[in-house]
C-alpha cells in the first residue's frame, strides 16, 4: 500500500529584514512571494508550523481579496504551462498585502495553488459552471486530480472533515489521510500503487475536487 508522506521541513519561508524580490512569480518548480522592500538582506527562517499557518492564511486572504484571479488559477491544468503562465501573470507586487510585513514565501506552485483552492472552499466560493468536473470512475483515473475527484465524489463528508478539521502539514492531516487510504487507493491505477504521496499536496487536490464537483447553487446555500 502506498504511503502518505508528511509535509514537513519547509526551509523556504523566511522573514526578511528587507526583500529584494518585487513580486510573486514562478521560478522553475518554485514560487516566490516577496514584500518588495529594499535595503539590507538579513533573514531568519520560520519554523514549519508557522510556515504552514502563513501559507494557509495567504491562500484564504488571496481567495477573499482576489476571487476572480483565484478562479483563473484554479481553471488551469495542474502542472501545465498554462498554470505557470497564469501564475506569473496574476501574482504581482500589488498582491503582497496578503502576506504583510517583510515576509518572503518560497513554496512549490502546487502548494500555493492548493492553499488558494482551500481558501475558495472556506469562503464558500462558487466556481463557474464551465469549470465543473465529474468524478471519474476508478478505471478512468490518470492523474492525481482525477483520483481526488474520484474519491471526493463518493466520500465528500470525509474530505470536508479533512479540510475543515485538520491543518495543512499537521499530524492530524496525515492520520486522516491514512484512514482514508483504503478507499482512496481504489481510485488510483494499479501501476501507481508503489508510489508515495505527499500528504498536503493530496489534501489540496481533494479540496480543489470539492470545488469542482459541487454545483454552484450548493456552494451558495449555506450547506457548509
Amino acid at each position: 500500500m502506498p504511503a502518505f508522506v508528511p509535509s514537513r521541513k519547509l526551509a523556504g519561508l523566511h522573514v526578511l529584514a528587507a526583500a529584494a524580490l518585487l513580486g510573486l512569480a514562478a521560478n522553475g518548480a518554485r514560487a516566490q512571494i516577496a514584500s518588495g522592500y529594499s535595503g539590507s538582506s538579513s533573514t531568519s527562517t520560520m519554523g514549519d508550523d508557522e510556515a504552514w499557518r502563513t501559507l494557509r492564511a495567504f491562500g484564504t486572504c488571496y481567495a477573499t481579496r482576489n476571487p476572480g484571479s483565484a478562479v483563473q488559477l484554479i481553471a488551469t491544468e495542474p502542472g501545465s504551462r498554462d498554470e505557470a503562465e497564469t501564475y506569473r501573470r496574476l501574482f504581482r507586487r500589488d498582491n503582497q498585502s496578503c502576506l504583510g510585513g517583510n515576509t518572503e514565501l518560497r513554496m512549490p506552485v502546487t502548494m500555493v495553488r492548493g492553499a488558494i483552492a482551500e481558501g475558495l472552499y472556506r469562503n464558500r466560493a462558487a466556481l463557474p459552471p464551465t469549470l465543473a468536473q465529474a468524478a471519474p470512475a476508478p478505471g478512468a483515473v490518470r492523474t492525481l486530480s482525477e483520483a481526488a475527484r474520484c474519491y471526493a465524489g463518493a466520500h465528500g463528508d470525509r474530505v470536508r472533515s479533512l479540510v475543515e478539521g485538520t491543518a495543512p502539514g499537521s499530524r492530524g492531516e496525515v492520520e486522516a489521510l491514512t484512514a482514508m487510504a483504503p478507499d482512496f487507493f481504489r481510485c488510483v491505477p494499479a501501476a501507481a500503487h508503489g508510489r508515495q504521496f505527499n500528504a498536503t499536496q493530496l489534501r489540496y487536490r481533494l479540496a480543489e475536487a470539492l470545488l469542482r464537483l459541487d454545483a454552484p447553487a450548493a456552494l451558495s446555500d449555506g450547506r457548509r
